[in-house]
């Protein structure tokens, strides 16, 4: 959980622990349309640049009838997503596999320590800092293009 920022853990934590109407009101802040721009805008070099298409047409799927429903029980499920993460951690030590990680340096969602903590298991990963929020392709996409070329391609 440390690669975790903290509006995330306020939202989670409370729903992992024990999940009722009270604890599913942060939840359901995450599928609010203010929300749902912030995750494409915040930290983004220039927001005003982000299409609101990306943002209306996600909007447009999470406010249909039962949507709902089905997303709180994914988020709230995500709990067994982090419960593994010690395993794959266990996993990058014995394997070492080529790694690169690219990673938004302004992500409020999976802060800079979620990376770095990547290194200690993979130290000759490959990190890249991107001047980026939670969604980096929107505004580094052809730099990530590059990376992945440079790293993966056959030279």
């Amino acid at each position: 959980m440390e690669g975790v920022g903290d509006p995330p853990k306020l939202v989670f934590l409370p729903l992992w622990a024990h999940r009722d109407a009270k604890s599913e009101e942060g939840a359901r802040s995450f599928l609010q349309a203010g929300t749902t721009q912030f995750q494409y805008t915040v930290g983004a070099k220039n927001p005003d640049a982000i299409s609101p298409d990306n943002w209306t047409h996600d909007q447009a799927l999470l406010d249909r009838p039962g949507t709902d429903a089905y997303q709180l029980n994914l988020l709230e499920n995500y709990k067994t997503n982090v419960a593994l993460y010690d395993s794959w951690h266990a996993a990058f030590r014995q394997h070492s596999p080529k790694t690169l990680i690219l990673w938004g340096k302004h992500d409020p969602f999976f802060i800079e320590a979620g990376a770095t903590a990547f290194l200690r298991d993979l130290p000759k990963a490959n990190l890249v800092w991107l001047d980026a929020g939670h969604f980096v392709l929107d505004e580094n996409a052809a730099t990530v293009a590059a990376e992945i070329t440079a790293a993966f391609a056959p030279r």
